[in-house]
């Protein structure tokens, strides 16, 4: 960028983050206000700094200026007609001429800034939405919807809380924003560094040292940025070149880092944007699910460590201890005023059920971090603006994303198309509930190919969940199965964000990395099967429930790894390998006979393949 357009985003990041974390303290601005200036600020920096042609040098035009211009220009507008706006009866009151100009002019600003910052298909995607609620009027059938006016569309999509200033955009705003101000001001301190260094110091020199710690530390940093595509470009600078050393493929070694960075989006405290949605649209607080996601995170990792660690072993690997790989003591003893802003955001999350006012004093806890460290206020005070400089810029995708996202729910909302695709949901899998579930996997996982989490989640959580509910799947398992798949979107081929990013560092094909992505996931996709079926997963359930559920799950993680991998404490012949995928299937049954089966052909197999390796029971196999 310019030196203009860069100073003039700074001020703009440096104002905007100020007022949301005084705001997250409990300093009172009416809320349609500032997300009139949300968005209008997110808009105008979207059409600065990307220009969606990766073709074109990435610098500013005169079109963007005008476009960032117009956006300020629009949320200026609404904010100096809230009062109207508060006071109006919507679908009752007229709409001004210049109201449905700067609406339209809202709506196609939207679409472009999404082009830029998303791509095209979504684009694609919510102008079939917007096509529907125009011409539905003339389709037959069950999707058939009564004709609306333009100045109906308007209303909805624009001036209520139905559409573009609904849920999504409000949580981005008002909790998501916070969260991300948090992550880059304890990057820009050093907090990815201390992962880095915690996860080497574990792990580092075990076999397949790098890998495991591109895994470790992955799921650390990933837990309090949120965003896949960070976690790669953070932590990946590190751990992809250092598993092309040990000798690992530069595909198989961005698969691990964007796999690994992925799962960050499910791990407690912060977790990612779906969980805040998933927050506000079911009404369950955020601790509630944040304690529920742990044991599913933990099993999803536990599936990559297992992976990565068998694949090692295969290939040979030595352990790769070096001079550059610290003890976990020394780590410790340097770095540990880390936790302080970690344990805070934990305790006021869980304890008070807070988590936005937790985050600002996690983020104020940062502060005399970043001057110890800096040694200078001067210092400090420029790595604080850089944070909020570097905020700013990470939350144009998300806002972007719960923008657009606001659209579709709205015109979901005007039709009525949410019921007819549920409905439709339900009988093509003829009330089965199993059908039904894959059904809802396939819908999200398409809605995930090339869109950001929130928008999966955003449009998931109105076409699928109601078909989940009312096969009477409890609310949090329902949900929580969504935003697992949304999140998963970033591995998923074609369009892989997560994979795209590994593929920049690794130089290696995207499309390879995002199928080996999913083979090396292929057990973690498993998992919110299980806790469907298995709620103890969650936590839900008397104690006895909860230890068996997690107990069995567990072992099934180890026994289907085995069987995917091929190794279980020695490399294993097909054979072995398919006693080991029967002993992980009977293990998520939802039957205690089939269960105990499952238990007892692991350990029979588990105990004689140790006999082999002891030299106890005949040859290794």
């Amino acid at each position: 960028l310019s030196g203009a357009e860069s100073k003039f985003i700074y001020a703009l990041a440096a104002v905007t983050c100020t007022v949301f974390i005084a705001v997250a303290f409990g300093y009172y601005i009416d809320g349609m206000l500032l997300m009139y200036g949300f968005l209008g600020i997110v808009l105008a920096v979207s059409f600065l700094t990307l220009n969606g042609n990766p073709r074109r040098p990435a610098k500013g035009s005169w079109f963007g200026w005008i476009a960032a211009a117009l956006s300020l220009a629009i949320a200026l507008y609404f904010i100096y007609r809230n009062p109207y706006y508060e006071t109006r009866l919507p679908m009752i009151d007229e709409l001004s001429l210049a109201d449905q100009v700067a609406g339209m002019l809202a709506i196609g600003l939207i679409l472009e800034a999404t082009r830029r910052v998303i791509g095209f298909t979504l684009v694609i995607v919510v102008l079939v939405f917007l096509a529907y609620g125009v011409f539905g009027q003339w389709i037959s059938g069950p999707f058939y919807h009564r004709a609306l006016s333009l100045q109906e569309m308007l209303d909805q999509l624009v001036f209520t809380t139905n559409g573009v200033f609904g849920s999504a955009l409000h949580v981005a705003a008002f909790l998501v924003f916070v969260f991300v101000t948090f992550g880059a001001l304890l990057d820009r301190c050093g907090g990815g560094d201390f992962f880095f260094d915690l996860a080497n110091s574990l792990v580092g020199k075990q076999v397949g040292g790098p890998a495991k710690v591109a895994v470790v530390s992955s799921g650390l940093y990933g837990s309090i940025s949120g965003s896949p595509t960070a976690d790669v470009v953070t932590t990946g600078a590190f751990t992809i070149p250092m598993m092309i050393r040990t000798g690992l493929s530069p595909v198989y070694a961005g698969a691990v880092e964007a796999t690994a960075s992925t799962g960050g989006a499910l791990l407690p405290p912060v977790m990612g944007t779906a969980a805040f949605l998933m927050s506000d649209f079911t009404g369950i607080p955020y601790g509630t699910i944040a304690i529920a996601a742990v044991a599913p995170a933990l099993l999803y990792y536990l599936s990559i460590f297992l992976a990565v660690h068998g694949h090692a072993r295969i290939a040979g690997l030595k352990p790769s201890a070096t001079a550059d790989t610290p003890r976990l003591v020394t780590v410790l003893r340097r770095d540990w005023y880390y936790f302080v802003p970690i344990v805070l955001l934990i305790w006021f999350v869980l304890a008070y059920d807070r988590p936005v006012f937790s985050a600002a004093l996690a983020l104020s806890a940062l502060v005399p971090i970043t001057l110890w460290r800096r040694r200078s206020l001067t210092k400090t005070v420029t790595t604080i603006l850089a944070a909020f400089d570097d905020a700013l810029r990470r939350m144009t995708g998300i806002g972007v994303a719960c923008a657009v996202a606001g659209l579709v729910v709205g015109t979901l909302a005007m039709t009525d198309l949410t019921g007819k695709i549920s409905s439709a949901m339900f009988l093509l899998a003829k009330g089965n509930e199993v059908l039904t579930l894959l059904i809802a996997t396939v819908v999200v996982i398409v809605l995930g190919m090339g869109m950001p989490t929130p928008a999966v989640y955003a449009l998931a959580a109105v076409l699928a969940a109601p078909a989940l509910l009312a096969l009477d799947v409890p609310m949090l398992p329902a949900h929580l199965f969504i935003v697992y798949f949304a999140s998963m979107s970033a591995i998923t081929p074609p369009v892989a964000v997560a994979a795209f990013a590994a593929g920049s560092i690794a130089r290696a094909n995207p499309m390879a990395i995002g199928l080996t992505c999913c083979r090396l996931a292929m057990v973690a996709f498993i998992i919110p099967f299980v806790f469907i079926y298995h709620p103890g997963l969650l936590l839900i359930g008397t104690t006895s429930a909860v230890i068996f559920d997690l107990a069995s799950a567990t072992l099934a993680v180890v026994a289907l790894v085995a069987a995917t991998e091929g190794y279980l404490l020695a490399p294993l012949s097909l054979v072995w390998r398919g006693v080991f995928g029967v002993a992980g299937l009977l293990l998520i049954t939802t039957q205690t006979i089939p269960g105990l089966l499952g238990l007892a052909l692991l350990v029979v197999a588990g105990l004689w393949l140790w006999g082999q390796r002891r030299g106890l029971i005949g040859a290794k196999t």
